[in-house]
């Protein structure tokens, strides 16, 4: 008769008064395989999982719940209870000798190499293959990734496995190796005996597995949770059949504690039951397509990918959140994980999304929590007030969705593109990512907004999304054919290695949708905008100049343009820079040239390099003057910005001007002015009107940072183009002849030196793209090359390492303050659960690029005190000395840096 199993082997003693039993801990953690299985994985989750080693719905269950207690296999060993200390009392007693002294182990390591001779033994697994072939290597390199990573396949000798004893003396021999035995004889006979698969399963599925594997291990290795259970054991001790009951009954409230329940889903699909605020008020004629098809789209040809191409404030964010109803009712997935480029857009949409998710509890009477998913996130006032607990209500996710790599569990999230971007870099606890990811429907906001680098990692997070049967929608108002192509082929490559990619040329506005046989569907070609109008465009020749009174200088040219707002007094005006340096100059040459008296219009600077306070304050003043419905102030005004307004700001202006840019920026611009209904425009803006401040020849260098130089003169070429007879202006008909313009001017160019240095510049970016990113899920077969050059600080952006810095205010006497006045301190020391000190500090950063201060002293690093707070260890200081008229600059070998208390940092090269 087989040993039973001991029950003095420890799994956990941290934080407890007495050790907490292995076999215990295997029990918990099947019991909330089991209810994960049953309530919390999707559908299309269980689908992919079961049909991926060909068992059926309930094999593949009780298969998940059996590894799942197997996890911690590997911790009935010497090396493991070697760490134990004190805890450790079987070690050198008789049968189980003790590990050789030098041997390390990492428990994870051990069950990946115990469990396949184990299975054999067991279960008839056969080891006489080639490990990748092997079902047994397979299920214990999914357990060995059950802290973050996978581990290298097996190492074999001809078709046979090592002997895992031979290749890891410290797992232990004689009764380690038999309690080993019994623990998985005592998990079949209570958890249910699995059918093992006859195949190795595909890499996704295996992805799911451990990702399952590591949340239900999270969830009973809570304190709370083994406390409760060892209070338990204590009653019936030795008794594995009561403590599985009791850890059964205990898992549907620990997952509800969590918030780890079904997804609620309305039953409606419509726009008028999802949106209340809409009703009375007539749809975007693209909103009421998708609404009349979409259903019946996903209904015959199940969940896919929907793409949705129109113009600025056609509906967009709407006609997602609808798709997302009815991929969620075709799919049985969660809510939306709505994804977007700044961490600016993604806080506007995460208080759209969380609105409506409140409006979606009282249809389902359920709780539908939100999670905000940046690096800032902790610092937003709504989603996190100042309090000594997480914020929780019916549409905000508690403590414990808030963890480190949690977020996407939730039911619905706003986050960065780069929280899913990362899940196809190589980084720890990538499982997390895709198990988060594949129960939402992935909603892509603003798809045109990423470089080569970028779309080449989006193209592969849809070839895994598409892999696992993910639902998604992509959205963009200025989508090229051939990158909407791109990324709707790559998601079918996804559903199916073999698909021969499809020539697809999305209708503008219009949308495809591509169901899960990979059939595409495109609208018709003749769906009208509710926002159809002619777009003024103007270009006067803009010479880089600052002198006013030379004709043909952009300084002339943009007073020229504003002529009309400071004569009659009336109106409002966007000038949208191309660079931070730009806006502040071109701020201060409104300000000489106007004056400051009240007969003058107002101006306000936004860009990026301003504190963190007083960017969120004239941002907020902007959107209470232009935003929907609001009341414009009695004195015109004119914003000054950065490319920051591109996306992050939902305004209306009079007029919008622009530096020359790529047209799909442009375009983006031009959407910021005339977007809502007014009845109280001035007469000089009855029609929507883009200046362009158009270089006459060579464009300026601080362009060409930010920008291609061939697209830049595409743009200006295209342009003039649509202006045959030289006036100077143009009429583009928005949205008829978007798309030509977008195509045109984003084509490929191997005739021009500038087109070529961009294409070699682009399949620079790509290579490196294809260098960094996980493979396709067709080619992964060991999954150890999912953590293959495992990153810390994955690179989901080129160009993009910045620093964040604190000016501080420094005196004669090494004093440093938080203010100009030297009246606040800057504190040395700070208690780590003072939310309200770390928030006020951390409002006074800004970013900058992190090569400005490549030759900074000490006088820049933090207080040493600060290394443990999370949120301000990596912060430099910016020093600003004092003196009786002001502050003078920091300056680095390289460059000098100011904060004007007007035009925020200003940066100078020495």
């Amino acid at each position: 008769m087989p040993a039973p199993l001991d029950p003095r082997l420890p799994a956990k003693e941290h934080g407890l008064k007495e050790p907490y039993p292995t076999g215990c801990h295997a029990l918990d953690a099947g019991a909330m395989a089991e209810r994960l299985w049953n309530t919390y994985l999707t559908p299309t989750q269980r689908r992919v999982i079961a049909t991926g080693w060909g068992l059926t719905d309930d094999q593949a269950r009780t298969l998940i719940v059996f590894l799942a207690a197997l996890h911690d296999l590997a911790k009935i060993s010497p090396t493991f209870l070697r760490g134990l200390g004190d805890a450790d009392q079987l070690t050198g007693t008789p049968g189980y000798p003790a590990a050789p002294p030098r041997e390390r182990l990492r428990h994870d390591r051990g069950v990946h190499l115990a469990l396949p001779d184990l299975l054999h033994r067991t279960h008839q697994l056969p080891l006489d293959d080639r490990p990748l072939r092997l079902v047994a290597h397979q299920l214990a390199q999914i357990l060995g990734g059950h802290h973050g990573l996978w581990h290298p396949a097996l190492s074999h000798h001809g078709n046979q496995l090592t002997c895992p004893l031979d290749a890891a003396p410290g797992l232990g021999r004689e009764q380690w190796d038999t309690q080993r035995e019994a623990l998985l004889r005592l998990t079949a006979d209570h958890l249910g005996d699995p059918v093992m698969p006859n195949r190795v399963a595909p890499a996704p599925a295996a992805v799911l597995v451990t990702g399952t594997v590591m949340l239900a291990d999270w969830l009973v290795s809570q304190i709370g949770w083994i406390r409760a259970r060892q209070r338990q054991w204590k009653k019936n001790p030795n008794d594995w059949t009561a403590h599985l009951a009791a850890a059964r009954r205990s898992a549907p409230r620990a997952l509800r504690r969590a918030q780890l329940t079904t997804a609620p889903r309305p039953k409606t699909t419509a726009f008028t039951g999802l949106f209340p605020h809409l009703a009375g008020h007539p749809l975007h004629p693209l909103q009421e397509d998708l609404e009349q098809r979409l259903a019946a789209l996903t209904q015959d040809g199940g969940a896919g990918l929907l793409l949705v191409t129109a113009p600025t404030g056609d509906g967009k964010t709407e006609s997602a959140l609808l798709a997302n109803a009815a991929l969620a009712a075709a799919s049985g997935a969660a809510g939306p994980c709505i994804l977007l480029p700044t961490m600016a857009t993604t806080d506007a949409m995460w208080k759209r999304l969380r609105d409506h998710c409140h409006h979606l509890a009282t249809l389902t009477g359920r709780r539908h929590p939100t999670a905000l998913l940046h690096s800032a996130a902790w610092l937003h006032n709504d989603y996190n007030p100042a309090s000594d607990t997480a914020h929780c209500d019916h549409a905000t996710v508690g403590e414990w969705l808030r963890g480190r790599y949690r977020g996407l569990l939730t039911h619905a999230c706003a986050g960065t593109w780069d929280q899913a971007a990362t899940a196809v870099l190589p980084v720890k606890y990538n499982a997390m990512r895709w198990l988060g990811l594949s129960r939402h429907v992935v909603v892509i906001d603003e798809a045109h907004a990423y470089g080569a680098y970028e779309h080449y990692l989006t193209a592969r997070l849809l070839e895994w999304l598409g892999a696992l049967g993910t639902p998604v929608v992509l959205l963009s108002a200025t989508l090229t054919g051939r990158t909407a192509a791109s990324l709707i082929n790559a998601y079918r490559t996804g559903q199916n290695p073999r698909a021969v990619p499809e020539k697809i040329q999305p209708a503008y506005p219009g949308w495809s949708y591509t169901d899960a046989t990979g059939t595409t569907t495109v609208s018709r070609d003749d769906i009208p905008s509710s926002r159809a109008h002619q777009l003024t465009i103007t270009m006067p020749d803009a010479t880089p100049d600052d002198d006013p009174t030379t004709s043909g200088s952009r300084a002339h040219a943009l007073l020229d343009a504003l002529a009309p707002l400071r004569d009659t007094h009336t109106g409002s005006a966007l000038v949208v820079c191309n660079t931070v340096a730009a806006a502040q100059d071109t701020h201060q040459l409104l300000r000489t040239a106007w004056g400051t008296g009240p007969d003058t219009p107002r101006l306000l600077l936004l860009h990026s390099q301003l504190p963190a306070h007083r960017r969120t304050a004239i941002t907020r003043r902007i959107e209470r003057w232009t935003g929907r419905g609001r009341t414009r102030p009695n004195r015109p005004f004119v914003v000054v910005s950065s490319p920051v307004c591109e996306q992050s700001l939902d305004v209306d202006f009079d007029l919008v001007i622009s530096d020359l840019a790529p047209a799909a920026q442009l375009l983006q611009r031009a959407g910021r002015g005339h977007r809502h209904h007014r009845t109280d425009r001035p007469t000089w803006a009855q029609h929507p009107t883009l200046v362009v401040l158009t270089p006459p020849g060579a464009m300026p260098p601080g362009w060409l940072h930010i920008y291609d130089k061939s697209l830049l003169l595409n743009t200006r070429q295209q342009l003039r183009d649509l202006d045959p007879t030289k006036t100077g202006t143009v009429a583009l008909s928005v949205p008829q002849q978007v798309q030509e313009l977008i195509d045109a001017v984003y084509a490929d160019d191997f005739t021009t030196p500038d087109g070529r240095a961009r294409e070699v510049q682009d399949h620079q970016r790509t290579a490196q793209a294809a260098i960094t990113a996980i493979n396709p899920p067709s080619k992964v077969h060991d999954l150890h090359l999912l953590s293959e050059g495992l990153v810390d600080d994955p690179a989901t952006r080129l160009g993009a390492d910045s620093l964040r810095v604190l000016p501080v205010y420094t005196q004669p006497d090494g004093t440093r303050w938080l203010n100009r006045r030297c009246t606040t301190p800057l504190p040395e020391t700070i208690n780590p659960n003072d939310l309200h000190t770390i928030r006020h500090l951390m409002n006074l950063t800004l970013p900058i690029r992190a090569d400005l201060l490549q030759h900074h002293d000490p006088d820049t690093n933090p207080p040493p005190a600060w290394r443990t707070i999370g949120g301000l260890r990596h912060l430099t200081l910016l020093p600003q000395p004092t003196t009786p008229t002001g502050t003078r600059p920091y300056r680095t070998p390289t460059t000098v840096l100011h904060l004007h208390p007007t035009l925020g940092l200003t940066t100078t090269r020495r």
